[in-house]
């Protein structure tokens, strides 16, 4: 068979969350995070020195997932393999994000993603790359997709609403995301809050050059269109994001394969019996200058989560404090590895509090 028509298989994990496999940067082994929400690749400054890219001296301007903008310096790869495809002359932005650092991954943008077709297998947890277009079944939840700024976005409506603009966006690890401050959303917020359906917590999310906390609210919404197709009960998150997005959470929870067909501009779900939801505690903890801070909570949805303050100094996290960690690459490597479990937490002053996972 020819290039053109071979099919390349390789195995990903998502034990991060982000969808990561192995390829090359110009010969060397590197962990690619898989990106469509990014319109080029992200590397760190690492990179230069283990071969993967040359900096140049071009930079672009960076607009992170928080809004924040940031001048940021370029480099370049001969060629970036992924299963057997080469695709010459790959440009990527240069940038210490904490998380990406500390994991050594590269962010694999839509602008190398868009160039292969891809079939993700989240039962083998396989991905197979080809250049032709992978076959689907009629009855396969079909999403058409259009480029904006370089990116796929879908249409999509639920409650009467219409957003022709969301952003498939598989750097994005949770379910789905959607700005609260939209108009045509405030009434359906309101309603839900009424009826104490919101899950209100709060969360802080890391951006390329920038970290927000914000309030935010996860509804279940009882059916979406998405692309004009149907999916009932989606957990949405609302919050004070620039525009909707749909994230790696999604096509994990409804389908056991998803394909993105880039040549024929449609992704496909070949979808699960039943979708499985990733239940979470909320509670989010980092580690900052040597301390443990708690920086993301639930609010109101248990008895104990009154008893913590967002910013405030944790003692301990399932038995470890600060001490346990060398840095904050330490501290990610190891929080990766909690992700299944309850989080344990000691304050300050000795107080023990335990957060189940919330349906």
């Amino acid at each position: 068979a020819t290039a053109q028509e071979s099919v390349f298989t390789f195995p990903f994990h998502l034990e991060s969350g982000l969808l990561v496999f192995e390829g090359k940067m110009d010969g060397v082994p590197t962990q690619f995070a898989f990106d469509t929400g990014a319109a080029m690749g992200m590397a760190n400054s690492q990179r230069e020195p283990t071969g993967k890219l040359k900096i140049k001296g071009k930079k672009i301007t960076l607009r992170d997932s928080n809004n924040q903008l940031q001048e940021v310096p370029t480099g370049l790869t001969k060629a970036v393999e992924i299963g057997g495809v080469k695709i010459e002359k790959v440009r990527s932005l240069i940038n210490d994000m904490d998380f990406l650092f500390c994991m050594d991954y590269f962010l694999l943008g839509q602008d190398v993603i868009r160039q292969l077709n891809w079939e993700i297998d989240f039962e083998k947890m396989q991905i197979r790359v080809s250049k032709s277009p992978f076959p689907t079944n009629p009855y396969w939840k079909k999403l058409p997709i259009q480029y904006k700024g370089g990116r796929p976005h879908v249409t999509l409506s639920f409650e009467n609403l219409t957003l022709p603009d969301a952003l498939v966006d598989f750097g994005y690890v949770r379910v789905m995301d959607f700005p609260d401050h939209l108009p045509e959303v405030k009434p359906f917020l309101k309603l839900k809050d009424s009826l104490g359906l919101s899950n209100p917590n709060i969360s802080t999310s890391m951006g390329a050059v920038s970290q927000s906390t914000y309030p935010t609210r996860s509804i279940w919404v009882d059916s979406l269109q998405l692309g004009g197709e149907i999916f009932p009960r989606v957990p949405i998150d609302f919050e004070e994001s620039s525009y909707p997005k749909i994230g790696v959470g999604f096509f994990e929870a409804f389908s056991t394969k998803t394909i993105l067909n880039h040549s024929e501009m449609a992704y496909f779900l070949e979808l699960r019996p039943k979708p499985e939801f990733e239940e979470t505690t909320h509670i989010g903890v980092m580690y900052e200058d040597g301390k443990l801070i708690l920086n993301s909570k639930p609010e109101g949805l248990t008895p104990d989560d009154s008893k913590l303050e967002i910013g405030e100094e944790i003692k301990s996290i399932n038995g470890f404090s600060a001490a346990d960690f060398d840095g904050i690459c330490s501290y990610f490597k190891w929080s990766v590895s909690q992700k299944s479990k309850p989080v344990e937490l000691v304050k300050m002053d000795g107080t023990k509090l335990v957060f189940q996972k919330i349906p």
